[in-house]
């Protein structure tokens, strides 16, 4: 693989849940985009006066039709990215759809689909996996209700 030019210095991630599962996107097949077909985040470039704040949420509108309020930030993670050939900052955000989600409409990929953390769709970039592994234990288990002692 040859190194691309036009590598971004930073790009916006969106952990999308609707209850306790979440939003996937299948990524066109195109050869000129990076993980063509497979399972990942929406989110895309920061466009040029942007915060990453406004760019996810101009991403996510633009991608499923949702104008998104309620992000947090999670984290800020650099990693090598092949399609770019190079290091890449990516801001990971984190919203619940869940009272949006009948109203979105996919502008962007193949399909989109809703799955919980133990029936995440492949092919799936390992990134992906781990970004939403690490959103499970650091966030959405610990919201979720504690097992029942008697039912133990």
């Amino acid at each position: 693989m040859t190194a691309r030019t036009d590598i971004p210095s930073a790009i916006v991630l969106a952990i999308l849940t609707v209850a306790d599962r979440y939003v996937l996107q299948l990524r066109d097949n195109f050869p000129t985009i990076a993980s063509p077909g497979h399972w990942g985040l929406f989110g895309g470039g920061i466009e040029e006066h942007e915060t990453p704040a406004e760019a996810i949420r101009r991403e996510i509108g633009e991608e499923l039709c949702l104008d998104v309020r309620n992000w947090r930030q999670l984290w800020t993670v650099r990693y090598y990215v092949p399609f770019w050939d190079g290091v890449v900052r990516h801001f990971i955000f984190t919203a619940d759809v869940t009272g949006d989600w009948e109203r979105h409409a996919l502008r962007e990929g193949q399909a989109t689909g809703v799955f919980g953390i133990d029936k995440l769709p492949q092919p799936m970039q390992p990134v992906v996996s781990a970004l939403i592994e690490r959103h499970y234990t650091s966030v959405l288990a610990r919201n979720l209700p504690s097992p029942c002692r008697v039912c133990q």
